[in-house]
């Protein structure tokens, strides 16, 4: 079991390559007409790996397709952090998306990520109209409030929700410690 873990984690990456290489990445249908050839449990791997993939470079509709055949993935702050750096029009982005994941979400917050978005933010103004609502969205995270509270960073300030500051210094102190 374990060998074949390892083989189909390999077998992913060869493919990821090759789909980025054959510049098909965001082609999801000639992607799974390449995934055909391989065993159900390397293209279900690969294509739950793909929708991490597309939630960090902002593809929704391909993240919504994937969505549509039922696969999910565990997303993780980073995954917040490459989506928002990835923000460049005003369309539908995955962040609005999947809000409710990206406000619930449980993670490490970093001090480096958050200074990575602030940094996105402050060199691409002319972004700012589509990028204040998702980072209205990424504040409203508790644990991106608590890291932005304890940092003596000014550019952490950006990321202070006041509102939400308060509800936990009320109601879940031990968080802010």
């Amino acid at each position: 079991m374990d060998d074949r873990l390892h083989e189909v984690i390999a077998q992913c990456a060869i493919i990821h390559e090759k789909n980025i290489n054959e510049n098909i990445i965001f082609d999801l249908e000639k992607v799974e007409e390449n995934l055909s050839e391989y065993d159900s449990d390397v293209k279900e791997h690969y294509l739950t790996l793909l929708m991490q993939y597309y939630f960090q470079n902002n593809k929704i509709e391909q993240l919504k397709e994937l969505l549509l055949q039922g696969f999910k993935f565990d997303m993780r702050f980073i995954d917040v952090v490459e989506a928002f750096c990835h923000l460049k029009d005003d369309e539908e982005n995955v962040i609005e998306f999947l809000e409710d994941n990206v406000v619930m979400l449980k993670d490490s917050v970093m001090e480096e990520d958050l200074k990575m978005m602030y940094d996105y933010y402050q060199n691409n103004l002319e972004y700012k109209n589509f990028i204040d609502e998702p980072l209205e969205l990424i504040k409203r995270n508790r644990y991106v409030c608590v890291q932005a509270f304890k940092s003596k960073e000014e550019f952490a300030k950006l990321f202070l929700n006041e509102d939400l500051l308060k509800s936990l210094q009320r109601d879940m102190p031990f968080l802010l410690k």
